[in-house]
């Protein structure tokens, strides 16, 4: 039997990750809806998200309709 991969590009930096089980190497970011990173992406953002990655973010809550997060002490969007 063949062996599939669904393979994900990751909306913040660009990187193909894969997105099934075994391994599973994205996470879904909850504060913005149906939106999912790159392991990467939210291991090097532990304290918020960097700025450069605002505009995606911001991006897809209007397209969703929902509402911006409030930004933690540093300034900077939510990670979850």
């Amino acid at each position: 039997m063949a062996s599939y991969q669904v393979m994900q590009r990751c909306p913040l930096c660009g990187r193909d990750y894969q997105h099934v089980p075994n391994p599973y190497e994205g996470r879904q970011l909850a504060l913005y809806g149906d939106l999912f990173c790159c392991d990467k992406c939210w291991d090097s953002n532990w304290d918020g998200w960097n700025s450069r990655h605002e505009p995606v973010l911001l991006r897809h809550l209007q397209k969703k309709g929902l509402p911006v997060p409030e930004r933690n002490k540093n300034g900077w969007l939510p990670r979850n």
